[in-house]
């Protein structure tokens, strides 16, 4: 009869949104508070307001209650990562069976390659990098400033795969930000580029690598409506725009606009017919 009870109101939580949600988990905990699902929903819904501490306490008691749940533990770990307590997000992982480097302290796994979804829920982009751990995420390309991200972000990101990237011929799950865990200490520039060939480009990202510049190709970036941005959709009315005219626009990620300045004039000069011009911030770094 109690279980009943509790679980008439977790549905109704299920049904609901936000802090109404809450409220109906809560009492469903009033009514059984060893039952692991409102204790779960109650971390989902902390998750989702950023909330990371009541994020933690409410998932590790999920967890507690029944070890069996993978979500709870999967979010215990996000939770943890956000709040840098990094003996419970091991005890997390560990949980999950993720495969950790040794040692204490921060948590870390071997860096593979892997994409995250920026601002998933307006106008999201998705950019590649290295995975950390299974909660946080390097950029490694260099976001459009309309973003507010910047190359060599780390992003804390979430779980539920929501669409894949194929790059060299493998399949990469994409997962949706959370929130940016560490701001870089880049900013990013654009500038004009006269690349008289292949080359010329070459030498270009070399002398960008040495000077531990980022560099990108804007001019060559692929723009997809949701949905195909969220899967390999069945067909559909892509939104989509090919934007027409570009020119040979290069982002920059550096400390400075002086020592991308110096590396561009160094690059010029080694390499003939190239230029650069209208070099400009677009997004400074906070």
């Amino acid at each position: 009869m109690r279980r009943s009870m509790a679980g008439w109101f977790d549905h109704r939580g299920m049904q609901a949104t936000g802090q109404r949600a809450s409220r109906w988990y809560k009492l469903a905990l009033w009514v059984d508070p060893n039952w692991n699902s409102p204790w779960y929903n109650l971390g989902l819904e902390a998750k989702k307001k950023r909330s990371w501490e009541e994020s933690l306490r409410y998932n590790r008691r999920a967890a507690q209650l029944n070890p069996e749940n993978e979500a709870a533990w999967w979010n215990l770990g996000i939770a943890a990562t956000a709040l840098r307590d990094w003996a419970e997000a091991r005890r997390a992982w560990e949980a999950y069976r993720v495969k950790l480097l040794s040692g204490s302290g921060e948590v870390t796994i071997k860096p593979v390659a892997g994409c995250v979804r920026l601002n998933p829920n307006h106008d999201g982009e998705v950019v590649w990098g290295d995975r950390l751990d299974p909660a946080r995420f390097l950029i490694l390309n260099i976001p459009l400033p309309e973003s507010g991200h910047r190359f060599r972000d780390i992003e804390l990101n979430d779980g539920e795969p929501t669409g894949t990237r194929v790059r060299d011929g493998r399949d990469f799950t994409v997962f949706d930000e959370l929130e940016i865990w560490q701001p870089s200490s880049y900013s990013t520039f654009e500038a004009e580029i006269d690349i008289p060939g292949n080359s010329s480009e070459e030498q270009l990202v070399e002398v960008c690598r040495r000077y531990q510049l980022g560099v990108e190709d804007w001019s060559t970036m692929r723009i997809l409506c949701e949905t195909c941005s969220r899967g390999s959709p069945s067909p559909h009315n892509c939104d989509a725009v090919t934007p027409s005219g570009i020119r040979r626009s290069y982002a920059f990620a550096a400390q400075s606009e002086e020592g991308l300045s110096y590396a561009l004039h160094e690059w010029t000069a080694i390499t003939a017919g190239a230029a650069f011009g209208n070099l400009r911030l677009v997004l400074a770094a906070e």
